[in-house]
């Protein structure tokens, strides 16, 4: 009889050793990636507009956290709209495809439609900037954001016709980059859409 206690509670603990260690193989740990979630879903962006995608993982133990650096980003129809590896899409042309997050084997998808899209207004950043001709800074980065008609935003500072004024004083580059000429005040706008922002002060000094 003791030996069949001894034989029945050995193969107990084996059997129980096979569970824990099936389970181990059903249950993900906590670090590993079981679902992702892109954001925004099913976005529409203009053509040459940039819109920042963001990706949530969900982990083994149901945690969650941001792997938009860590996921491979990219997109079914390039020729409608590309993405960077940090996340960031670029409209292309108008139609419309999938922006995918991948990692390893765990897929997050959303649909994106670049269509054009009636400008409100543009916004442009900085107010106010002030260059010296010797002691620098000798150039600054203006960007400008659109707000569309339907309360969406897009950052347009590439593909906005902007203007310095009076030249002679500063320039601006078709990317807004704006450096110092001349001592004296430039104001600085940017147009796209048709529509055209607020105005930028930037004053040159010696």
């Amino acid at each position: 009889m003791h030996r069949n206690h001894l034989v029945f509670w050995t193969a107990l603990v084996f059997a129980c050793l096979l569970i824990v260690v099936g389970c181990g193989q059903f249950f993900p740990s906590s670090t590993t990636i079981t679902a992702i979630q892109v954001q925004p879903s099913n976005a529409i962006v203009a053509p040459g507009v940039t819109q920042q995608y963001t990706a949530t993982a969900t982990f083994g133990n149901n945690s969650t956290g941001d792997v938009t650096s860590k996921v491979t980003w990219t997109t079914f129809a390039t020729n409608i709209a590309t993405i960077s590896t940090g996340g960031l899409l670029t409209g292309v042309a108008l139609g419309t495809t999938t922006v995918k997050a991948q990692s390893g084997s765990v897929i997050g998808t959303t649909g994106v439609s670049i269509q054009n899209k009636q400008v409100q207004s543009v916004a442009i950043q900085p107010l106010t900037q002030t260059l010296s001709l010797s002691l620098g800074p000798t150039t600054v980065q203006f960007t400008a954001t659109a707000t569309y008609r339907d309360g969406s935003t897009g950052d347009v500072t590439t593909t906005s016709t902007w203007n310095a004024l009076p030249s002679s004083v500063a320039s601006i580059s078709s990317t807004g980059l704006a450096t110092a000429v001349a001592v004296g005040t430039a104001t600085v706008t940017a147009t796209t859409g048709g529509v055209t922002s607020n105005s930028a002060t930037v004053t040159v000094i010696q």
